[in-house]
């Protein structure tokens, strides 16, 4: 499902998990992928996520096509176990974060922003101008973490954006709204 987030500052961190780290996900993280997202889709309340809908999740070979491209991250205990993660594609030079997600368990934890962090470092580092996500309006927890991180609300989406939340909201997901967040580019010879 394009854009749902849960992030680490949801309902429900109980797990207690303190030597987690994110690293880009190997070929064996996306298997359990589907299942952190399902997990993470429980927070929503039913009138922006349909119970109908909680099931759905980023197709395996999108995460596939991530991973293999290096856009895909993962949060990880000491054990290896997958918390949560972070999926990005491209559009032309600009970037949309898929997905971001982590297990209700191990929420309040910092993991989301961990997460959100290392997409930024990326985008950053290969001077990709802008990244661009949708999410729910009415959701304050991701509309807080986005914000801490500089996204701004767009009036006006770009057009595959629009046609992302008009997706979205034919699907029956409430509330969508796009974000953005500018890169500063990389000046040459300076």
């Amino acid at each position: 499902m394009v854009g749902t987030t849960s992030d680490d500052m949801c309902d429900g961190g109980r797990a207690g998990v303190t030597d987690y780290r994110i690293e880009l996900a190997s070929i064996e993280d996306v298997a359990a992928l589907a299942a952190v997202e399902r997990a993470a889709a429980t927070l929503f309340p039913e009138r922006l996520l349909p119970l109908h809908l909680r099931g759905e999740t980023v197709a395996p070979e999108k995460l596939m096509a991530a991973q293999a491209a290096g856009m895909l991250w993962a949060a990880k205990d000491g054990d290896g176990k997958v918390l949560g993660f972070a999926c990005v594609a491209m559009h032309g030079q600009v970037a949309l974060l898929v997905e971001l997600d982590v297990l209700p368990a191990y929420g309040k934890q910092g993991i989301g922003s961990a997460l959100l962090a290392a997409v930024v470092a990326w985008g950053n580092a290969r001077a990709i101008p802008t990244l661009y996500l949708t999410t729910f309006l009415e959701f304050a927890p991701s509309q807080a973490l986005y914000r801490k991180f500089g996204f701004v609300t767009l009036g006006a989406a770009p057009d595959f954006l629009a046609a992302a939340l008009r997706q979205e909201t034919a699907a029956g997901l409430g509330e969508r709204v796009a974000m953005r967040l500018t890169f500063p580019r990389n000046k040459v010879g300076k």
